[in-house]
């Protein structure tokens, strides 16, 4: 009996675990646009932050940071051609980015904008929905502003 309340116990942490982990099915804000309108760039205040840290999920990035279980913006994108979409956060604390693309990859990024801000630039990701979470790196929330640019 003791082993079955052991094993059960797990399974309940395990299933906690994973619910509170990013999830693609739990959309965010939901905007679309085109390659072109993008190509000018579009920013969104935010505030970035979140309770779950990365290093806990079991989704297919390394790093660390803490994201909200729910993405933050769930973006369709369409006529998306050649253009590259780059997606950059810049805030008052130490920044982190995850973001789900349409064909299921994950991306993660921490610092690579400099100044403690993460940038990704994701080249034929094509038409469909991307997930943005932003999160920070020690579980503080702060404000800052996610920024959306296609290149080509």
């Amino acid at each position: 009996m003791k082993l079955a309340l052991i094993s059960g116990a797990a399974l309940l942490a395990t299933t906690i675990t994973a619910m509170a982990c990013p999830d693609y099915t739990r959309t965010g804000l939901e905007r679309a646009f085109t390659g072109a309108v993008l190509y000018s760039g579009v920013d969104f205040p935010i505030v970035a932050g979140g309770t779950n840290s990365l290093a806990d999920c079991n989704l297919p990035v390394s790093g660390s940071g803490y994201f909200p279980s729910s993405a933050d913006f769930s973006i369709d994108l369409h006529e998306m051609g050649a253009y590259s979409l780059e997606v950059t956060v810049s805030g008052t604390c130490d920044t982190a980015l995850l973001v789900n693309t349409p064909s299921v990859d994950w991306f993660f990024d921490d610092d690579s904008a400099g100044n403690l801000q993460p940038t990704l630039l994701l080249r034929n990701i094509g038409d469909g929905r991307i997930d943005i979470w932003v999160g920070t790196y020690n579980s503080e929330y702060c404000d800052a502003t996610l920024h959306l640019e296609t290149w080509n």
